[in-house]
């Protein structure tokens, strides 16, 4: 029961970053407003400003973000499929 509930977390927060991560990559705005608000980007901001910090984000946390919800989902996956076949 543990490994199916464990499984299914992995899928849905997976899809729920992965979506969460393109919507921010495709919307600058959005991007920008999480960046101001966010207390885990403020040290990030200080440190480099917010357009630094904007475009540190984009090309590299962003990407690897959707890097690791695609692994969360395909280990969920294969977690799931191993499980009821």
């Amino acid at each position: 029961m543990e490994a199916l509930i464990l499984s299914l977390i992995l899928v849905v927060g997976g899809i729920y970053f992965g979506f969460r991560n393109v919507r921010l990559l495709r919307n600058e705005a959005a991007l920008r407003e999480y960046m101001q608000s966010s207390p885990k980007a403020t040290l990030w901001v200080r440190k480099y400003g917010l357009d630094g910090a904007t475009k540190m984000v984009r090309e590299s946390f962003i990407p690897l973000g959707l890097v690791i919800s695609t692994a969360m989902v395909a280990f969920g996956g294969w977690n799931l499929w191993r499980m009821y076949l």
